[in-house]
């Protein structure tokens, strides 16, 4: 495509948060330290910024109880354990997730299982029924870059199999469908706080039920492993609240900024959501180029754009092209990317996975007599067919939720730049 255009300028990274810190987030920090009381639960002027946060954020999300923790991958493991997923049972997730998502499946003793995608990059219904056992007893659905999928269809049929649905939302928050929050269609779900997330504290997680039971387990696993009475003390006289805590609580700190974050999460996926579909009607203009399918535009959480060519010749191609006409970023970053390329998103780029690893690099929960029945499971490239082949196809365009008018032109030009060059063909208007 020839040497970077005089057009280039360097755009900001996608970290979609960060870009929106302010005045605000400084002065509730400061509240919280000049109090001395960062601890969730008590301290000499303690703020309730957590419990303050916690109802917030389930009010947000539309569902009963929100419990924070440190980070996401901690909501993971709680939820999981919460829902009593262990050794001898099968959680079905999709192969297109953060390694986090299959991490918890494995460090809980349960064996995941890998269900194809459909034309949303999300779980397809039809082969995630084809893949229920009687050993399955957990589904996660996971809405990466902010596309929900068919999480209805995907509800009615783990309520039809009496099998949990868990939410993994970590990169979806502000998301919707058809004006329905992102994170309220299943039994539990979660989200992440992390520095590259749409609202941020650097890191921080939280789970999301309608279920009292549910949410007082995920409450004693993610403190001691007691739940507490309205005076605070731990209850131990409760049998079913009776279990192993991790201590994954969420500071007081962390819960101060996220809530002056909160109040900024609409504004944020606005404005990716808004870049997104202004690129993908320019897009559209064009034969030879698909995008991901979205059911709901309006309510798409805006942070990646995908899109399909034929092959992935040219893939790579329209990739390189978007660079050499003027689209850079700062170190970091990923403006753009072939799908080949993102890492522990893809189930066969995990080794860990593949080779089926412990956490502690030796007897894996593949080798435990309870799951001997999962010993034959492959999680190799070809598992996945339909995924697959969109991997090898696809090209991530990560879209900053903060970007001058400039910078938004510039994109453009670059789009419309290497569509024309690659002689793809006009359609007509008619």
């Amino acid at each position: 495509m020839g040497t970077l255009t005089k057009n280039a300028i360097e755009l900001p990274q996608e970290w979609p948060g960060i870009h929106y810190f302010g005045e605000e987030e400084v002065k509730a920090v400061t509240r919280v330290i000049r109090a001395q009381s960062p601890f969730r639960f008590y301290g000499p002027d303690f703020q309730h910024e957590t419990e303050k946060f916690e109802q917030e954020f389930a009010d947000y999300i539309g569902v009963r109880h929100c419990l924070a923790v440190s980070h996401g991958t901690a909501a993971l493991q709680v939820a999981i354990a919460a829902m009593g997923v262990g050794p001898g049972d099968e959680v079905l997730v999709p192969g297109y997730f953060w390694v986090s998502t299959v991490g918890a499946i494995v460090r809980s003793g349960a064996i995941p299982r890998l269900v194809d995608v459909d034309a949303s990059f999300n779980m397809d219904p039809k082969d995630l029924e084809k893949k229920i056992s009687s050993r399955t007893k957990l589904v996660i659905m996971v809405p990466m870059g902010g596309v929900i999928g068919q999480v209805a269809k995907v509800a009615e049929i783990c309520k039809k199999h009496r099998i949990y649905l868990l939410e993994d939302c970590a990169q979806s928050n502000g998301a919707s469908q058809f004006g329905t929050m992102v994170g309220s269609n299943g039994d539990m779900s979660i989200f992440s706080f992390q520095i590259n997330k749409n609202i941020t504290a650097g890191e921080g997680g939280a789970i999301l039920t309608n279920s009292e039971e549910l949410f007082k387990k995920t409450y004693a696993i993610h403190d001691l492993g007691y739940i507490k009475d309205k005076e605070g003390d731990m209850v131990f006289d409760q049998p079913d609240y009776q279990l192993w805590g991790i201590g994954c609580r969420m500071s007081e700190v962390t819960s101060a900024i996220l809530r002056v974050q909160l109040r900024k999460l609409d504004t944020i996926v606005s404005n990716m959501r808004s870049v997104k579909n202004q690129l993908k009607e320019l897009l559209a203009e064009y034969e030879g180029i698909e995008t991901r399918y979205v059911a709901d535009p309006d309510g798409d959480g805006g942070t990646f754009l995908k899109m399909i060519f034929k092959d992935s010749e040219t893939a790579f191609q329209f990739k390189e092209g978007l660079i050499s006409n003027g689209i850079t970023v700062k170190k970091g970053g990923f403006y753009p990317i072939h799908m080949t390329e993102w890492g522990l998103h893809i189930y066969s780029n995990i080794p860990a996975l593949v080779n089926k690893k412990s956490i502690c690099g030796h007897h894996s929960v593949w080798e435990m007599k309870e799951n001997e029945w999962a010993k034959d499971y492959s999680y190799d490239e070809g598992t996945l067919p339909v995924l697959d082949d969109y991997v090898q196809r696809t090209v991530l365009f990560c879209i900053a939720s903060k970007l001058t008018d400039e910078q938004k032109l510039v994109i453009k030009d670059a789009f419309r730049k290497t569509c024309e060059q690659m002689n793809f063909n006009k359609l007509s208007k008619n």
